[in-house]
């Protein structure tokens, strides 16, 4: 198909329907967020200021769940091939054992250390998945739809209203 005949049918196609500009505004301003933050999710580059490490350590945490999630889902009967964006809230937080020791009124409270002189670690508290986007083959099936979005919910312990899943084109 020759380039006039391309510029014909999409001159055609916006004289035909009025809305078409509307959307086709309303997608590519979607696709430059989308853009924008993969790029602030891109690895670093030699020329670049180096990303704090709490803030690396929320984007491997992300990247990590993505990269488990499209594994699992691509499993899953219908999905075929899947493409996962998680968007998560918050940082890594690491919580020590604490002794308290003392009365109620003068309680005094030290972190429990080991034989090294090391602080011990009780818990890591993980950032807060406030977004999954799933893109998949069978996304257009409502059947398909229900066994991802539930099996996302059922993982991350999160509401389905924040699961998304649509049809790969």
């Amino acid at each position: 198909m020759g380039l006039s005949k391309i510029k014909d049918r999409i001159t055609e196609f916006f004289k035909n329907s009025p809305k078409a500009g509307i959307y086709l505004a309303a997608a590519a301003v979607c696709a430059a967020l989308l853009l924008m933050f993969r790029a602030q999710r891109s690895p670093e580059l030699p020329n670049e200021e180096p990303i704090e490490p709490e803030v690396r350590a929320v984007l491997d945490y992300a990247d990590s769940l993505e990269e488990e999630l499209k594994g699992i889902i691509s499993e899953i009967q219908g999905v075929g091939e899947a493409s996962v964006m998680v968007t998560v809230s918050g940082s890594e937080e690491k919580v020590f054992a604490r002794d308290t020791s003392g009365d109620k009124e003068h309680k005094d409270e030290k972190t429990v250390l080991s034989g090294n002189k090391d602080a011990i670690l009780q818990n890591i508290r993980y950032p807060e998945v406030t977004g999954v986007l799933i893109v998949c083959t069978g996304g257009k099936k409502p059947t398909v739809k229900e066994k991802v979005v539930n099996a996302v919910s059922t993982v991350l312990n999160i509401p389905t209203g924040k699961v998304y899943v649509t049809n790969r084109k």
